[in-house]
């Protein structure tokens, strides 16, 4: 009997996971990818003599005491990489440019907030204490849920009963558990943009990853963790076609059968994943014909990740000794189009990474997020002259801010880079820009989205569209789990190596 040939939509981390792990259990592969190199969101780019990243700030499975660390080292050879360990999330800066570093380790962390909001002690002190309790505790899965039997649902009540009080406490937003905090500064810095789509103790095992280096930034960056995921699929035999995409997704009797290029060329297949856009796999490459109302409601009234505009800048200073993450904010509120004003943003200064400028040089971007995706794809399909206006625009207002921080700045730029919502769309083909997918909504229980479509067989999504909250462990994690899922379906020993 002949191996199962499987089609892979997309390689970005899942696709690229999903793939390597169906080769280490003997089915054939074809991975579908319409860039030209892997990664999807992943990535990084070069501009002159500066190289920009996309994506990574830290990434999970680097603690040989948790189960991801060893699922990493299934994929890559982590003793090609280089990792920098974060010492905090970063620091915020208020309007009056008073300093509070968000410290990895807890204990400075409680002395830092104590500094600025002794008046929320009580507070402070269940905090630091829920950072110290779960950042020793693996929550990681030892299979995906869908083969979990009635016994792993019993179990696992003892394996989380230490940490379900935790759980339960602080499964609610930031902005919700800060409510009653007296301190406006304190709430102010627990309340970040990127922290405020997860669960509280989202937040509260960030910094306990960080503490205890489970987490940290792969030197080189995205683009380079994308090439080591792509070098060990080519080891195993697997064939990648760039430049390559797919426009439909080819049904007979409610089995997927085939996949359609852009250029008319059809491969067929017994299985098909889509680890791209969920939006488009649905509704474009199968027109819609395998929905609920559960896929519908999902599409048209989850709250989504927004759409980001990145300023990349090349500067021509060190930043030696500056923080690595500077949340600033703003005495007033920088325009973003129509719809979106900030009052804060985050600048991720790349003086941890010297391989990405030259010696004395430094990349820095500043993520901007924005909603109003059909904002920047009327100006980039009607207006290109208002279009780099605004971009230019955007850019020089960032400048302005970092040149009021860093006096001298604004003549040290060399390079500028300005991604926009279309930029992202066009690259990954994300919904509407969406860099993330879902947001992770508050709950004890992180919800799940089904991998499969109703009436259709032989066909399977996954990546961040069905993993609310995104991120590269997830996305490595949904292609281990799809391929256990398939094994087991065919009855074959799942293997890792």
């Amino acid at each position: 009997m002949s191996e199962k040939k499987v089609i892979i939509i997309g390689a970005g981390v899942a696709g690229l996971s999903a793939a390597c792990y169906l080769r280490m259990n003997g089915y054939v592969t074809e991975l579908f990818e319409s860039h030209n190199k892997p990664g999807g969101l992943c990535t990084s780019w070069k501009r002159k003599e500066y190289t920009f990243d996309g994506c990574i700030h830290s990434i999970g499975g680097l603690n040989p005491k948790f189960r991801t660390y060893h699922y990493l080292n299934e994929l890559i050879d982590l003793t090609k990489l280089k990792f920098h360990f974060h010492e905090s999330l970063g620091v915020t800066e208020d309007e009056n440019g008073k300093i509070i570093n968000m410290y990895a380790n807890p204990d400075l962390l409680k002395q830092e907030l104590l500094s600025i909001a002794p008046e929320d002690a009580k507070f402070i002190n269940s905090l630091i204490n829920a950072v110290k309790y779960l950042e020793h505790f693996d929550l990681s899965l030892k299979k995906p849920l869908e083969l979990w039997t009635p016994l792993d649902y019993y179990l696992n009540q003892f394996r989380t009963a230490p940490v379900l009080p935790y759980l339960i406490k602080w499964r609610k937003s930031m902005d919700n558990l800060t409510r009653n905090c007296k301190s406006t500064k304190l709430k102010q810095v627990l309340n970040t943009d990127f922290f405020s789509r997860f669960p509280a103790y989202f937040f509260i095992m960030s910094l306990g990853s960080l503490h205890v280096k489970d987490a940290g930034y792969p030197i080189g960056g995205s683009l380079k963790f994308s090439r080591l995921l792509e070098e060990k699929y080519l080891s195993l035999g697997g064939i990648v076609h760039y430049k390559s995409r797919v426009t439909e997704i080819k049904t007979k009797d409610n089995e997927a059968v085939s996949v359609t290029l852009e250029d008319g060329r059809v491969h067929n297949a017994d299985i098909i994943i889509s680890a791209s856009d969920g939006h488009a796999t649905i509704f474009e490459m199968l027109d819609g014909k395998y929905v609920d109302n559960k896929i519908r409601s999902l599409y048209d009234k989850h709250p989504r990740w927004p759409s980001m505009i990145l300023v990349s800048l090349g500067i021509n200073r060190s930043f030696t000794d500056e923080p690595s993450t500077i949340d600033m904010r703003l005495k007033k509120e920088l325009i973003i189009d129509s719809k979106t004003k900030l009052d804060s943003i985050a600048f991720t200064i790349y003086n941890f990474d010297s391989t990405l400028a030259p010696k004395g040089k430094t990349c820095v971007r500043a993520l901007l997020k924005t909603d109003n995706y059909a904002y920047w794809t009327d100006l980039f399909y009607n207006n290109k002259k208002l279009y780099k206006q605004e971009k230019n625009r955007i850019a020089r207002e960032v400048i302005r801010i970092l040149n009021n921080h860093f006096k001298g700045l604004s003549k040290q730029v060399e390079v500028i880079d300005v991604a926009t919502p279309v930029t992202f769309k066009n690259y990954t083909n994300n919904w509407n820009g969406s860099t993330q997918g879902w947001n992770w909504l508050p709950g004890l229980i992180p919800e799940t989205i089904s991998k499969g479509l109703p009436g259709l067989k032989n066909f399977y999504l996954i990546g961040q569209w069905t993993t609310p909250g995104g991120g590269i462990i997830s996305g490595l994690t949904s292609g281990r789990d799809i391929t256990r899922i398939i094994c087991k379906k065919d009855k074959k020993k799942f293997e890792t190596k």
